[in-house]
């Protein structure tokens, strides 16, 4: 076999396809890539418009050519895949094929529905051959899962192990405008509206845990000493969270949150009153969407394919989440995550490229012990080494200490 690009970067011509690539046009690590995509002329645009190097390599592929998509991931040690929705798109033939070839996969799905068919359709196999399935490590979820496994294991050191952990409580800010891959997703799920409910927080669990996601409109959050509201985000979080949760309690890890361990979190708002408004109409708006075609239509309209925000929000825009781990005696850990860029947008581009890095670092390490594949998580394809890379490379401030009921104070 030839050898094969640290990265193929599959889906590069899209809008958020191209900021992965400007992102590794500078990466000081240099890692060897490649870009995809179905038209091979437009893959030489890219490269010329973007003034790519010679080395970037160019690999023409579609999902309606198994033998394509084999020929694809057998060129590449992580396949990073953008192009979706994922289930319209027939990303599962892009799994499949990576598992075929034990090429690791990454994705930005926040499609509960194609995560299932992931876990049920290949978990076992990529388990055995070693492969690594993360799905969804953009803005979606990466930041609530990572920030919730290191805040629990801080917590879990702060106890000396000797307590579980009771709840993870997350507050953060949304980005000033969603992506329209968000858009599009959310549209893709009306054929499996329960992906959009907040209902079956337990949807991509190994274990099962009843009543781990309801509609609650607001919760206060002392890290912030501000309300938060639950919003369209929280619902698939709160499944990405439990799968972790459920895979490390099902592998018996010592680094595995406690049998009674919840997740919450919220969107800061200003008032408690605005925040349950907000969540009535969030939760109206996805009703609306999930049920009436017109509204569908009109979203489409409102944000087509491959539209980006403006250049100054792209850059300018801040993401800050600020998770609360406590144990059941009471100990209370905090994990703090900054960064200056579009969460959905420009920092996404950077968690779906170092989450693939992590999975092929030699330092990286996994808590599950002897099962090193398999459909995981961003924290579990090796947190503390993730953390790391997102501050070495994508400028991010990850830090993690005890919490003293403080409010905590937002960086200059």
């Amino acid at each position: 076999m030839s050898q094969r690009y640290d990265l193929v970067v599959f889906g590069a011509t899209g809008y958020t396809g191209q900021l992965v690539c400007k992102y590794l046009l500078a990466h000081p690590a240099k890692p060897t890539w490649a870009v995809a995509g179905r038209s091979a002329s437009r893959l030489s645009s890219l490269k010329s418009n973007l003034s790519l190097p010679d080395s970037v390599g160019v690999i023409e592929a579609e999902t309606s050519s198994y033998k394509s998509l084999t020929s694809m991931t057998s060129k590449a040690k992580v396949l990073i895949n953008i192009v979706g929705p994922y289930r319209p798109f027939k990303a599962i033939e892009v799994v499949r094929a990576c598992v075929e070839t034990e090429t690791h996969y990454v994705d930005l799905s926040g499609e509960t529905g194609f995560n299932k068919d992931c876990i049920d359709g290949f978990h076992l196999q990529a388990q055995a051959k070693g492969v690594v399935i993360a799905n969804s490590v953009g803005f979606d979820s990466l930041p609530f899962d990572l920030s919730t496994y290191l805040a629990a294991q801080k917590v879990k050191q702060l106890t000396g192990g000797k307590s579980d952990v009771k709840i993870a409580e997350c507050a953060y800010d949304l980005p000033d405008s969603l992506s329209a891959g968000t858009l599009a997703s959310a549209i893709s799920m009306v054929s499996e509206k329960q992906q959009m409910f907040s209902v079956r927080g337990d949807w991509l669990s190994p274990i099962s845990k009843p009543a781990s996601l309801v509609f609650n409109t607001v919760r206060y959050f002392d890290q912030r000493r501000k309300w938060g509201a639950q919003n369209t985000f929280s619902i698939h979080n709160t499944r990405i969270v439990n799968r972790t949760w459920g895979l490390l309690q099902h592998h018996k890890s010592p680094q595995a949150y406690g049998q009674a361990f919840n997740y919450r979190e919220g969107v800061i708002v200003p008032f408690k009153l605005y925040g349950i408004v907000f969540s009535y109409i969030n939760a109206l708006s996805i009703w609306l969407l999930m049920n009436v075609a017109l509204v569908r239509s009109f979203m489409k309209k409102s944000m087509p394919a491959n539209s980006g925000p403006s250049e100054k929000s792209l850059v300018n825009c801040r993401m800050r989440l600020d998770t609360v781990a406590t144990a059941n005696d009471g100990t209370k850990a905090i994990c703090s995550m900054r960064a200056k860029g579009h969460a959905g947008y420009l920092l996404t581009a950077r968690m779906i490229v170092e989450t693939a890095l992590t999975i092929i670092d030699d330092k990286s390490e996994t808590p599950l012990g002897g099962a090193k594949g398999g459909v995981l998580t961003a924290a579990l394809v090796g947190a503390e080494r993730l953390a790391e890379r997102l501050v070495e490379f994508s400028q991010f401030e990850i830090t993690t200490d005890k919490f003293d009921g403080s409010e905590v104070k937002k960086n200059k």
